[in-house]
């Protein structure tokens, strides 16, 4: 089945299933990789990869939740209640943003240098998480 196959929730919920079966395995090869190594950088570089692929499957099951149990729902309330905190968390990212590309500009290392940049990419990732709470505020309170 290909991914463009995805048009009906039926479709949408064999993908993720397969998916999830995928980030299983994968979770599984990367932590035989970590046994098998004493190598900080090869280990870190998996415990990475297994990190995510853990929070992929629970992403895909909240997903298959929301076809198979309950729709997504988002209450203006809801986003009231933290929206203060979630603007400083927001502000709390761009400052590290900052400073990565700070530490990465001045670092000449080769190994470091990629560590780095790995690291201003994920903090880049939490921005745009921020970013899509923004959008889903609009929708709710569409002159906000």
């Amino acid at each position: 089945m290909s991914p463009k196959s995805a048009e009906n929730p039926e479709q949408l919920t064999t993908i993720l299933k397969n998916w999830q079966d995928l980030e299983t395995a994968t979770i599984t090869h990367t932590s035989a990789v970590i046994a098998k190594t004493k190598n900080p950088l090869i280990r870190l570089v998996m415990e990475i990869i297994r990190q995510d692929s853990e929070m992929h499957y629970r992403v895909q099951q909240v997903l298959l939740d929301s076809l198979e149990q309950q729709a997504f729902t988002l209450t203006p309330e809801e986003l009231a209640d933290i929206w203060d905190m979630v603007e400083k968390h927001a502000e709390m990212e761009k400052q590290t943003i900052e400073l990565a590309e700070a530490a990465r500009k001045n670092c000449r290392l080769f190994v470091q240098r990629h560590l780095l940049t790995y690291l201003i990419e994920d903090e880049k990732k939490h921005d745009r998480l921020l970013g899509q709470l923004e959008d889903f505020k609009r929708n709710i309170y569409p002159y906000a």
